[in-house]
C-alpha cells in the first residue's frame, strides 16, 4: 500500500452516503481518491454530494467552509437575478395562458368528476405545450446567462471544500 501525503477518501469512509453515491464513487474511485480540487469538481460533475464529507470537518474548516460557501452562493444568486427578470418577462404571458386553461380544466372536473382528469388534462395539455414552447427560448437564454455564473459557484465550493476537509485533517494529526 503506497503512503501519500495527500489526504485520500476511501469508500469506506462514506458509510453515511446513500448506495447511489457509494457506487458513483466506487466507479470512478475504486482505490479511493486523493482529496484535490480536480477530484472534488468531478466529483460534482459526477452529482456527488459534497456534504456527505461536511462532518469530516473540524469547527474552524467547517466555519470557514461556510463562510466562503456562503460568498460563493451570494454571488451566484446576485448574477442570477437579471437573468431570471428577463425569463419571468418572456415567459409571463405563456404562463398566462397555461392558468387560464387550467382553470378551464378544473370547471370541467368539477362539473363531471368522472371525466375530471380527462375533461382536465385535455383542456390544459395544449396549453401546456404551448407554454413549453413558448417558454424554450426564454430558458435556454436563462442557462446560458447564469452558467459562467453557476461555474464560479462550484469552483469555489469545489476549492474552499478541499482547503476545509485539508486543513482538518491537518488539525487532527497535530492533536494526536
Amino acid at each position: 500500500m503506497n503512503k501519500t501525503t495527500t489526504p485520500r477518501i476511501t469508500i469506506g469512509m462514506l458509510r453515511g452516503a446513500c448506495k447511489e453515491q457509494r457506487d458513483i464513487f466506487r466507479k470512478e474511485w475504486p482505490e479511493g481518491a486523493d482529496v484535490t480540487i480536480e477530484n472534488v469538481r468531478r466529483a460534482q460533475e459526477l452529482g456527488l454530494t459534497l456534504a456527505w464529507g461536511e462532518h469530516w470537518f473540524t469547527a474552524p474548516a467547517r466555519k470557514a467552509y461556510d463562510a466562503a460557501r456562503d460568498t460563493a452562493e451570494e454571488a451566484y444568486d446576485a448574477a442570477r437575478v437579471p437573468a431570471r427578470k428577463v425569463y419571468y418577462a418572456a415567459t409571463a404571458p405563456a404562463w398566462k395562458t397555461y392558468l387560464e386553461a387550467t382553470a378551464q380544466g378544473r370547471k370541467a372536473y368539477d362539473a363531471a368528476t368522472a371525466q375530471a382528469w380527462k375533461a382536465y388534462y385535455a383542456a390544459t395539455a395544449p396549453a401546456w405545450v404551448a407554454y413549453h414552447e413558448a417558454t424554450a427560448t426564454a430558458w435556454k437564454t436563462y442557462l446560458e446567462a447564469t452558467a459562467t455564473a453557476w461555474k464560479a459557484y462550484r469552483d469555489a465550493t469545489a476549492q474552499v471544500w478541499v482547503v476545509a476537509y485539508i486543513a482538518s485533517v491537518a488539525e487532527r494529526e497535530m492533536q494526536q
